[in-house]
């Protein structure tokens, strides 16, 4: 079920969503458990930076969790995912494990790039995790290029998902990708999440309100569909829909509804475009991990506290592990750059 066009970027009145059936229950804890691990790690990966124990550039995703999670519940361990600078949820949600991910931020050898990628730069083939990329729009290509060479070469139903955000969806390397997928049979699903700034350009003075992205997108021929990003049971029915759409070998366009609740990046004041108090206002309507709690707290089983204090510990020992893992050595500076028997071997 897609919800209305509302636009999640105007608080306009508590959001309630989608109800959660007994029947539907076991999949609504694992997209809490999901979103909740999100949210818990990009929280950490602040609170390491505030302390200086970790370093780099950081783009957060708090309060985008229900794009990431709800759609990466419909996917299998064999398809392919690509990502964006802002892209922690992405992989996670993905199965890339929480602790490659700290260490990689740690600069740490175990990191899931062995330290040398940073935040912008995770990669877990074992994963189906292809990457994010600090270039907008960057993943796009390569997933529907990844899509359409394992059909080509393999003959299953596997496919690729390559989230954009809406500054993305601006640049032209967007539309030639779906012109070409439209025109090769890409099984390669676009997921734009549209959390209503390209760093600090509002989307809506570009493409008009939440949806009207999808609808530009339906103008191009391919199927696409709108969905309320604040709502991850929604995300994700309609991300099952769209992903069958996509096995079948039909590529498709998801806008989600999001909203970016931090600053661009750590190092962006963005109180100078918005206001200061923006994203603590959206929240205190539209979070979309208390939307899903207090839905699944009207069932009797204390499933959410207990879901709570387990993300907490897995947290908590993950991060310990990675801080405490090996540093690259000064000698291997140089390694990675150029192709080698060492590069081919590292997964």
């Amino acid at each position: 079920m897609t919800q209305t066009a509302a636009n999640p970027h105007t608080p306009a009145g508590a959001f309630t969503g989608i109800p959660v059936s007994a029947a539907g229950l076991d999949e609504a804890h694992e997209l809490y458990r999901g979103m909740t691990v999100v949210r818990a790690v990009e929280l950490e990966i602040e609170k390491m930076h505030r302390l200086g124990r970790m370093s780099g550039s950081f783009h957060s995703s708090l309060g985008q969790e229900a794009a990431a999670v709800g759609v990466c519940a419909a996917l299998r361990g064999g398809d392919m995912v690509t990502s964006t600078h802002r892209g922690h949820g992405h992989a996670l949600a993905k199965g890339v494990p929480m602790e490659g991910v700290f260490a990689e931020l740690f600069g740490r050898t175990s990191g899931v790039s062995g330290g040398r990628g940073g935040s912008m730069h995770l990669h877990d083939r074992r994963s189906g995790f292809l990457g994010e990329n600090a270039i907008v729009a960057g993943g796009l290509p390569w997933a529907a290029g990844a899509a359409w060479a394992r059909r080509r070469r393999s003959g299953g139903d596997d496919i690729a998902v390559a989230f954009i955000g809406d500054g993305g969806f601006a640049q032209g390397v967007t539309h030639e990708t779906l012109l070409l997928s439209r025109f090769w049979g890409s099984p390669c699903l676009i997921v734009c999440e549209n959390n209503g700034l390209a760093h600090s350009m509002p989307s809506d003075r570009l493409f008009g309100a939440p949806g009207s992205i999808a609808r530009i997108v339906e103008g191009t021929g391919m199927h696409a569909r709108y969905v309320d990003g604040r709502d991850v049971v929604a995300v994700a029915e309609t991300a099952k829909e769209m992903v069958a759409r996509v096995r079948a070998g039909t590529p498709a366009f998801l806008e989600c509804g999001v909203f970016r609740v931090r600053p661009h990046s750590l190092s962006d004041p963005d109180y100078r475009y918005r206001p200061k108090s923006a994203g603590r206002d959206w929240m205190a309507l539209n979070d979309p991990i208390a939307n899903l709690r207090t839905r699944l707290e009207v069932h009797p089983a204390n499933w959410v506290a207990r879901i709570d204090a387990e993300v907490a510990a897995e947290i908590e020992a993950a991060r310990d592990r990675a801080e405490a893992a090996e540093r690259p050595p000064t000698a291997a500076a140089k390694s990675f750059v150029y192709t080698s028997p060492e590069l081919q071997n590292h997964a």
